[in-house]
């Protein structure tokens, strides 16, 4: 049996299921795969939307070499299917929360699961399965927008005060390779210029790096009284690239002469699992917000989205009606999509707006935004120390639609 391979594919059709095959032994006899959604249709098929093309190839290939013997019969059929778009929200709550398909509930007082358990998820979205004792339960959904509704109905819920709640390990999920003990992926340059800027520098490391599909930098941070610039990078042989390229820099350029580089002594945290699955699937730093009316209300969305980061660069394209949001660091971008989404109400400066993330292709679903029409009397930004956080950011300047808009109209970070 063979496939026929379809452009950044990312859905699996089986064709010609027994009857009797239930979805959770199905996926229990393939193989691995980062899922986003497993979908049962008409005529026994099933089809398996992943979170990214290259796990939809992994899973094709490793089914096709594997040896096919009971429920899995050479009579089924294996095909690419037409993929739907990722919500952006569920993405950033992949990166920021852990987001799986998978919820499990834990008893902290004592106490059984509650009885009301299977009804409650019921209400969220069809259940692959579900195992529970008399003290914690684990529920694996068929799509992790149900897992994210039902961590939020739970924890709302009193009936579940006295216990915790949270994402598990999806057991189908197919990692990222883990990176060899030692590895480093923090370097730091020091003797900078004095006028040096945070985006000039970065626009400088982006050369030494090869053209990929996806985020490559975690964070950077420039300090201008010690001249110094710490950059975190997702992959260690990226790292190596760029300290590779100052180091042999060569030429009489402002960002190589008399500038050293070397690798951060301190340990930093390590980046999760998660947070590189959802860059690989489209996260990036930079956000587009577009379908801006006019001038006034693209400064209030500057001011507003200032609250969640340090912002590098924010161009705007006047002909699309788009603004390129670069933040300091991914996380800034991974919050900005969730309290958005979370509570409109906050944040009027982006109603009628779409927000994605600036590597997203058509294999992301822009979020829409849109203010209820009355407003929550709780709605409000979420905290004081959020407010004191902006007020520390430097005032971005709109910058007029110059001939260089219209290259980052199709620029991938």
């Amino acid at each position: 049996m063979s496939v026929v391979r379809r452009h950044a594919a990312r859905s699996v059709v089986f064709k010609q299921l027994p009857p009797s095959l239930e979805v959770k032994n199905l996926l229990s006899l393939v193989p691995s795969g980062r899922i986003h959604q497993v979908k049962s249709q008409s005529n026994n098929s099933l089809v398996i939307n992943f979170l990214d093309s290259r796990s939809a190839t992994h899973f094709t290939r490793k089914f096709l070499a594997s040896s096919r013997d009971g429920p899995l019969n050479d009579d089924i059929s294996l095909d690419y299917g037409e993929s739907q778009p990722i919500p952006v929200e569920i993405l950033a709550a992949i990166g920021l929360k852990n987001a799986s398909r998978v919820i499990r509930v834990t008893s902290n007082n004592e106490k059984d699961i509650p009885s009301a358990l299977k009804g409650d998820l019921n209400k969220c979205g069809t259940i692959e399965s579900l195992v529970d004792d008399s003290r914690s339960a684990v529920c694996h959904f068929m799509s992790i927008e149900s897992a994210i509704k039902a961590l939020e109905l739970l924890r709302s819920s009193k009936t579940y005060g006295g216990y915790s709640v949270y994402f598990g390990i999806d057991r189908k999920s197919h990692f990222p390779r883990s990176f060899p003990k030692g590895s480093k992926t923090d370097i730091v340059l020091a003797s900078l210029p004095k006028d040096a800027t945070t985006k000039e520098i970065l626009d400088r490391i982006q050369l030494g790096v090869p053209s990929l599909s996806r985020e490559t930098v975690r964070s950077i941070r420039f300090r201008t009284k010690t001249r110094k610039a710490f950059i975190n990078f997702f992959e260690p042989g990226i790292a190596k690239m760029i300290f590779d390229s100052f180091e042999k820099a060569e030429g009489n350029t402002r960002l190589t002469r008399g500038v050293s580089v070397s690798w951060l002594r301190c340990r930093t945290p390590s980046i999760s699992t998660n947070l590189r699955i959802a860059v690989d699937a489209g996260v990036s730093r930079t956000l587009t917000v577009s379908n801006i009316k006019d001038v006034r209300q693209l400064k209030s969305i500057l001011k507003d989205i200032a609250e969640f980061g340090t912002i590098l660069s924010n161009p705007y394209n006047s002909k699309t009606k788009t603004v390129y949001i670069e933040f300091a660091d991914i996380y800034s971008s991974l919050k900005a999509i969730e309290r958005i989404h979370k509570d409109p109400s906050a944040y009027p400066a982006f109603n009628k707006t779409h927000i994605s993330f600036t590597s997203a292709t058509s294999s992301i679903r822009p979020m829409k935004v849109s203010l209820p029409k009355t407003p929550s009397p709780t709605s409000a930004k979420p905290s004081a120390q959020a407010a004191s956080e902006a007020s520390s950011q430097p005032t971005a300047e709109i910058p007029k639609a110059t001939s260089t808009d219209k290259k980052l109209d199709s620029t991938t970070v």
